[in-house]
């Protein structure tokens, strides 16, 4: 029965390779951000310039109260005694907070209900009334990171709450936050994983970029700009490694005006690989100076800040000349080179932010389902704002720069996959080489050694005659006779067999024919073929394959069942060529050919090669299995 397998099977294989990357990425994804996200919150009660949040806010002048709005704090004179003050809740006691947490920056004191609850500052008058605080504080030697908290009695519900404190013009309103133990820790928890885990997850990018990339070039692949991308990846590494507070050389110099430049690099970065990617001339060009022109923008704003800025400046028009415009100008060239030129890379590129979009809103729809946790994320980094482009910007490089690392490495080793499979193939065709060579070495061998045969036979045929002269000459009649039958029969068992006039296939199948006969292998020839004039190329080629593939199925088999059947004629302009041989099991294929079971390299490239070779020159190979035979037919055009 005929054996069939079409290329849908591998494809789902594939797609089905590929789903299942993708839904393993996104699920680690997930958990990851999860564990990053805190579980518990802490109130914040800071008011702000637009709202007191709740807090009742005044000053003190000659003992009267004056209530004031936050807005009015910023006309207050520098170390003005200002008072926050509000009723605790019972809600906010059931909810476990069990201190209250202080910008340790100002001196301050708490009072409850008015009586005195905690002061930075026991010195000075703490009053509820009559509060004076130093205008130029001191802070005491808290260790980085420190926080000034008081624990809040039992039963505070209802009770009152008033915070007297400085104003200071650099540090904005007050920051009063309400915790406890448990939120306070899972808090500093989180923001550690928040900053360290990208910050690890970049470093391992680092490292798994930079290895590629060392292979690629011990292989003889220079991909140079893939640096870029390794360059990018240490930039965030060490960004967020900044955010950690991670001291360190490499960290100060980050710390430095050099920081101001850390948004741009990571944007430009990727955009510049994207830019080496494109093919259109008119492209790249285009792209090119809209770079440039960023580039040269990034380079002029910061650097104006440094000195104190430009009269023109502004961080908003900054983001947008410098990142926002870049962007949009790299999704309508990505568009462009995806289906104009139809280059690969730009393509994967808009299928990858097509899919960054539908994860994104089905993350959004999922979560409005639920608590709304990532829903109200989402919005925030979607909202393009003065406040808000950083965050967006941020997310906006993140994406690009994953997309683009992602198309570098698949590049980087598609590149590899291909020089190994041409390298593999070049040895396969030089052992095809060799073997075709190898034959037409048999066929020349076999002519020589006829030729031979031929002077040994003329050498020897004059001997043969005296002898015969001679038996005639005594009238030995019976005697020559059987002289004569003697020569006859040596003769013929010395004489090779000849299979057909095409000295090529004559050669290989003489050749086969000695190895069959060692290897207890039937050899059954019926070769129709005049002086037709073959293709040897791919004569040699297809007929050695097709011997050499039939000898080692045959021993598998047990002796006196091996058999080798070849058929060949000309009909038509077609050469047709049949090889069978016994066959017994079950046959694997891939790719619609049988699977080799040969060990190592160099295998399993016979039937592939033959195809090649019979559809160059407009034939074609097939093959069936039945009634106990493996069957070949291979058809050629012969000129």
């Amino acid at each position: 029965m005929q054996k069939k397998i079409t290329w849908k099977k591998t494809s789902v294989i594939k797609g089905a390779a590929v789903l299942l990357f993708v839904l393993l990425t996104v699920w680690m994804i997930g958990l990851l951000f999860d564990i990053a996200r805190p579980k518990t919150e802490e109130l914040a009660l800071a008011p702000t310039m637009g709202d007191a949040r709740g807090w009742e806010l005044y000053t003190l002048e000659s003992g009267n109260r004056m209530e004031i709005s936050p807005e009015d704090i910023l006309s207050l004179e520098a170390g003005s005694v200002i008072y926050l003050s509000r009723t605790l809740t019972k809600e906010q006691e059931d909810a476990g907070y069990t201190f209250l947490m202080l910008e340790f920056t100002r001196p301050c004191a708490v009072f409850l209900d008015e009586d005195l609850f905690y002061t930075n500052c026991p010195k000075e008058d703490t009053r509820f009334d009559a509060v004076t605080l130093p205008k130029d504080y001191t802070v005491p030697a808290f260790a980085p990171g420190e926080e000034v908290r008081c624990s809040l009695p039992a039963h505070y519900a209802g009770r009152r709450l008033t915070i007297a404190t400085t104003h200071m013009p650099e540090s904005g309103t007050p920051s009063v936050i309400l915790s406890s133990h448990a939120r306070h820790f899972d808090y500093l928890t989180t923001g550690t994983i928040h900053e360290l885990m990208p910050a690890a997850g970049f470093a391992v990018l680092t490292l798994l970029l930079s290895g590629i990339w060392l292979f690629a070039l011990f292989q003889g692949i220079f991909d140079y700009p893939s640096l870029l991308l390794i360059f990018a990846a240490l930039i965030r590494m060490l960004s967020h490694l900044r955010q950690f507070q991670f001291f360190s050389p490499i960290s100060y110099a980050i710390d430095s005006p050099f920081a101001l430049f850390i948004p741009i690099i990571e944007v430009m970065l990727p955009c510049i690989w994207l830019f080496l990617q494109m093919k259109d001339h008119k492209n790249r060009l285009l792209f090119g100076a809209i770079l440039g022109f960023s580039a040269a923008v990034s380079l002029i704003f910061p650097i104006g800040g440094l000195f104190g800025g430009l009269p023109f400046y502004s961080s908003f028009l900054a983001n947008n000349l410098t990142l926002f415009f870049p962007l949009a100008a790299l999704i309508l060239f990505a568009v462009r080179e995806a289906f104009q030129k139809r280059n690969h890379i730009f393509i994967s590129l808009l299928s990858g932010l097509g899919i960054t979009a539908c994860l994104i809103a089905v993350l959004y729809v999922g979560s409005l389902c639920g608590e709304g946790f990532y829903a109200d994320q989402i919005s925030i980094i979607l909202n393009i704002s003065d406040s808000m482009v950083a965050l967006f910007l941020y997310w906006s490089a993140v994406i690009l720069f994953l997309l683009s690392t992602i198309l570098a490495l698949y590049q980087i080793i598609r590149r590899i996959a291909d020089m190994r499979t041409d390298l593999v193939l070049q040895t396969e065709y030089a052992r095809q080489l060799d073997s075709r060579l190898l034959a037409q070495k048999d066929f020349y061998e076999a002519r020589i050694s006829h030729e031979n045969a031929l002077r040994s036979l003329r050498h020897d045929m004059a001997g043969h005659l005296n002898t015969l002269a001679v038996l005639l000459a005594d009238d030995k009649t019976a005697e020559a006779k059987k002289y004569l039958d003697g020569i006859a029969k040596y003769h013929k068992e010395q004489a090779s067999e000849l299979f057909c006039k095409n000295p090529y296939m004559n050669a290989i199948l003489q050749n086969y024919a000695g190895k069959c006969k060692k290897e207890q292998i039937e050899l059954d020839c019926h070769i129709g073929i005049g002086d037709e004039e073959l293709p040897a190329t791919q004569l040699c080629l297809i007929l050695n394959n097709a011997l050499e593939n039939a000898m080692e199925a045959s021993l598998t088999m047990p002796e006196g069942e091996r058999i080798i059947k070849v058929q060949a004629t000309v009909r038509q302009d077609q050469f047709l060529l049949r090889v069978s041989n016994r066959f017994e099991g079950c046959l694997t294929t891939a790719d619609g050919l049988p699977v080799s079971t040969k060990e190592g390299a160099g295998h399993g490239y016979g039937l592939s090669n033959i195809k090649q070779a019979a559809e160059r020159r407009g034939g074609q190979m097939e093959y069936r299995v039945g009634d106990g035979f493996f069957v070949l037919d291979v058809t050629l055009r012969v000129n």
